[in-house]
């Protein structure tokens, strides 16, 4: 089982370096929500790639023009979230995936080959093999097309999007209901049926075996930088203030 750690705020590649300190397997660079660049992106990704640690980046959404980009900027894994239907995950494919499973477009020199010139057949036969694509269950058409969305060739991952999720079936912070934990499965289910992995983000710890673990996941966004810095900050706090 892979843990990661999600960078949300912090965009320089020292959040790397911590990640790696803390013995996270891999790091997410999100570019959903905050402010992350596709230039800081790039930046972490080549570090990771350097220092032979993955990065997983969390695009903006299944449509943005940044798709394409991203896996040039040589991350090891591209994390869709919002994607809601088969159709959605054919297009995310065609974007990031060569023929003739997608139809990327050929790069200039990247990253992954140490920015070296080389011929198209062996950048692909580099690339695709390296490159993870997970997809994001977040919403109620999401989980009622789940299985279809599993099944779109390229694809390599269900990850659930719990909080979303949640909200989307009318459990907004429930995390805990019995429903979400019935999606959980249902989206884990659909995963093991394809052959495709199964992870999850945005689950507190306590929620983490049996939302997570139970079920087969095998790639799991543990904590995000931010919430780790606030909640050891309390702490300290806590500790060296006087009472009053």
């Amino acid at each position: 089982m892979q843990l990661g750690l999600a960078a949300c705020v912090f965009r320089s590649v020292e959040i790397l370096a911590v990640a790696r300190t803390c013995g996270f397997d891999f790091l997410l660079a999100d570019m959903e929500h905050g402010a992350m660049s596709l230039g800081e992106v790039s930046a972490i990704c080549v570090a990771g790639i350097e220092a032979g640690y993955p990065v997983f980046v969390r695009a903006p959404g299944p449509s943005s023009e940044l798709l394409s980009r991203i896996v040039d900027c040589g991350a090891a894994g591209l994390v869709v979230p919002h994607v809601n239907s088969a159709v959605q995950a054919r297009a995310v494919v065609q974007r990031v995936r060569f023929a003739p499973v997608g139809a990327r477009s050929i790069p200039s020199p990247i990253a992954i080959a140490g920015f070296r010139p080389v011929p198209p057949s062996d950048l692909i036969a580099r690339c695709e093999p390296a490159l993870s694509v997970l997809v994001m269950i977040e919403s109620a058409d999401a989980l009622a097309a789940v299985d279809e969305i599993a099944n779109v060739a390229g694809i390599d991952g269900l990850v659930i999007g719990t909080n979303d999720l949640a909200q989307s079936l009318g459990l907004t912070g429930r995390l805990d209901h019995p429903h979400m934990r019935a999606a959980c499965a249902t989206v884990a289910n659909a995963a093991a049926n394809a052959g495709r992995r199964y992870g999850a983000m945005g689950l507190p710890e306590a929620l983490l075996d049996s939302h997570a673990r139970a079920l087969g996941a095998d790639w799991i966004v543990a904590a995000n930088e931010i919430n780790l810095l606030i909640e050891a900050g309390d702490a300290c706090v806590a500790r060296l203030r006087p009472n009053p």
